[in-house]
Order: structure tokens, then C-alpha cells, then sequence
């Protein structure tokens, strides 16, 4: 990484270049959402680059249409319940099929907030972001169909956050 500047965050290192190994047709396709890169150690060893959550859908959209990453082949979330204000992290692994390029793109959301839907971009993701509404409670703006898939419908809570109880939610008792 060259000596641009830098932004710690745990174990991820962020800077205004990218990585070695990220092709051209992906730094330009991502230069107009203002991208902060990180390598990752681990995850094998992509590439990551963070964006601002009002940016997330057309940064996407830049990547699948000017860098040709056709494929979405994970969409998730984690949870840092101490981190404020933006206590989420929304991921999305993406590839270029014809030259096996890999990028982690991130995004943060603070409890409350929605992120821009990627469904119309790739269909897999309709899925992905139910799991992550059902499993997280964030909310994807302009999905088609934000219902539960795993938890029933009137289940109050969301399972995958830290603070969820390891037990449950205990209704009844003998």
C-alpha cells in the first residue's frame, strides 16, 4: 500500500489507494463514491473497500457494469453492538467471472437506518437481504419482498445481533 491516508479500524487498515492486485477497471469503476481500501489478512486474502451506505447500490451497480462483477457470492452483516454510531457492517463479496477478481465491499449502518437494496442488481441478493433483515434487523431500502424467511413473523428480536440472549426469549415456563 502506498503512504496515502490512512484510517485504523480493529484489525483493518483503510486507505485512499488500493490495494496491489486491484485491476484498473475496478479503481475507476469505484473512484466516483470515494473508496477507502483495506487488505485483508484473512477472508482469502481479498481486497476490501469501504463506501458510504448512500453510495452502496450505485457502487455496486458501477462494479457489475463497468468492471464486469457478475456475480454477488456473499451478501451478509455483522454486528459490534459497542461501535458507534454505526453499529453494523454490511458486506458484499463480489466477483468478475472471467478474470477470478475478488472484492469485499462494505458499508456502514447505524441501528434504525436502512441501506439501498441491491436485488435489482443481482437476484441472488433478494435472498441475502431477507437473511440479513431477518437474522439482523436491518431494514434494505427498496427491496421487493422485506419479509422474514427463517423466523416466524410476529418473532420479536433478531438472532445474529450480539446481544440477543443465548437462550432465547424464554415465553413459557414449566
Amino acid at each position: 500500500m502506498s503512504q496515502g491516508k490512512r484510517v485504523t479500524e480493529s484489525c483493518l487498515v483503510y486507505t485512499a489507494d488500493a490495494p496491489e492486485g486491484v485491476s484498473e477497471a475496478t479503481q475507476q469503476a469505484l473512484a466516483p463514491f470515494d473508496p477507502e481500501w483495506s487488505e485483508h489478512p484473512v477472508h482469502g486474502g481479498y481486497p476490501g473497500c469501504r463506501v458510504h451506505r448512500s453510495k452502496w447500490a450505485e457502487a455496486m451497480a458501477a462494479l457489475k457494469e463497468q468492471a464486469g462483477f457478475e456475480m454477488l457470492v456473499d451478501h451478509t452483516a455483522t454486528d459490534y453492538p459497542d461501535r458507534e454510531p454505526e453499529r453494523f457492517t454490511v458486506l458484499g463479496l463480489v466477483m468478475n467471472v472471467d478474470t477470478q477478481e475478488r472484492v469485499m465491499m462494505r458499508t456502514r449502518v447505524a441501528e434504525g437506518d436502512s441501506v439501498p437494496t441491491v436485488s435489482h442488481i443481482w437476484k441472488s441478493a433478494d435472498w441475502s437481504e431477507r437473511e440479513t433483515f431477518d437474522m439482523f434487523g436491518i431494514p434494505f431500502e427498496g427491496h421487493p419482498d422485506l419479509t422474514r424467511i427463517y423466523m416466524p413473523q410476529d418473532f420479536d428480536g433478531w438472532p445474529l445481533r450480539r446481544d440477543f440472549p443465548m437462550q432465547g426469549h424464554n415465553r413459557f415456563r414449566d
